[in-house]
């Protein structure tokens, strides 16, 4: 009855992982079947947030951050500009599907993740990682700059894991709607870099490294952006 008094437009639905209202991981076929009609006027909240109009977001929709348990930033990590941090560049995650998938589908729905892997797999100043390690917090907490690629979709929990330890988060997800953008400024703690660029991503991150990596590390570390 409480459905049927407002058609859904006074219901809230939690869709707490990458893809939210799609329930898919594969883009095309979740941007083929869209939201149910049923549920065009109710409320989502969800992680995944794009900019302009998109089949998976025609509904009211709030983006939050994906939780991140508190351990996962102890207290007693240093002020990231007075750290040592001995990794310049750091990714850990998917990066391509193994050949005998039979989708034949790149993980990253635009083949990102797999032009970092050929474009700085042998490059020493990347730390790229495919293989999962529980303990890949503990890389990012020893890095300067932790990456952040689209991968099915433009979100995941990386990159609030990268601002609790204090590494600059590189966003490389075109169009994304980030969680929060009254309270947090995004471009005083993180960097985006276009998806087309990515051949040019070791040049930015060393021009950063060479004038305003401090200020951005500062502000990570700002409490209130970390509360946010």
């Amino acid at each position: 009855p409480f459905w049927n008094r407002s058609a859904g437009a006074d219901h809230v639905f939690v869709a707490s992982h990458d893809f939210g209202a799609c329930f898919h991981p594969m883009e095309d076929v979740a941007m083929a079947a869209g939201i149910p009609e049923f549920l065009k006027r109710s409320i989502l909240l969800q992680t995944f947030g794009v900019q302009g109009r998109h089949p998976c977001q025609d509904a009211e929709h709030v983006v939050l951050p994906p939780y991140v348990p508190p351990e996962v930033a102890p207290r007693e990590l240093p002020e990231p500009e007075k750290a040592h941090r001995d990794i310049f560049a750091f990714f850990r995650g998917k990066m391509e599907v193994h050949p005998k998938n039979i989708s034949g589908h790149f993980y990253s729905s635009r083949k990102v993740r797999t032009e970092l892997l050929r474009l700085y797999g042998r490059n020493r100043k990347f730390h790229l990682k495919r293989k999962r390690y529980d303990g890949y917090r503990s890389e990012m907490a020893r890095s300067l700059f932790c990456l952040c690629p689209l991968g099915w979709a433009p979100w995941s929990p990386r990159l609030v894991e990268s601002v609790l330890l204090g590494c600059i988060p590189v966003i490389i997800a075109d169009n994304i709607r980030l969680p929060f953008p009254g309270v947090l400024r995004w471009p005083d703690i993180s960097l985006q870099v276009a998806e087309r660029d990515v051949a040019g991503l070791e040049a930015v991150l060393d021009h950063v490294a060479a004038t305003n990596m401090t200020t951005i590390q500062k502000n990570l570390w700002d409490p209130m952006k970390r509360k946010a």
